[in-house]
């Protein structure tokens, strides 16, 4: 019983998050009032050497498109401005690096990802 009556709390909770919303079309999306930023490349705790070009990449979700995005290092500051990019390790600060990439809705709501990279 516990169980079912917490399951319904976040659910209630959860739907405050998420609304929806009707096109100029009359067609219905459903959008978030956050962004979620999520790197699917580097992989956290990866470790770039050489100079072989490595992809950067991440995406958005919620909040309403299009994008902006800005990543960056901790060791270099800013990155790029895409959501993808390439870069060659040789060209970043060795050592350990914390990358963020952030992204901007259309409505100007803002969410951001991280991993952690050791550059040799």
């Amino acid at each position: 019983m516990k169980r079912i009556f917490l399951i319904g709390i976040c659910l209630v909770l959860l739907s405050g998050c998420i609304e929806q919303q009707e096109d100029k079309d009359g067609s219905a999306e459903m959008r978030s009032d956050k962004v979620f930023v999520t790197i699917s490349s580097p992989g956290d705790g990866q470790i770039l050497k050489g100079d072989k070009e490595v992809l950067f990449e991440a995406s958005a979700e919620g909040g309403k498109g299009p994008y902006t995005y800005r990543w960056s290092s901790n060791l270099n500051g800013e990155l790029s401005t895409k959501a993808s990019f390439r870069q060659d390790p040789s060209d970043l600060a060795k050592g350990r690096h914390m990358i963020i990439a952030a992204a901007k809705d259309a409505n100007g709501l803002s969410g951001r990802g991280s991993v952690q990279i050791n550059v040799m």
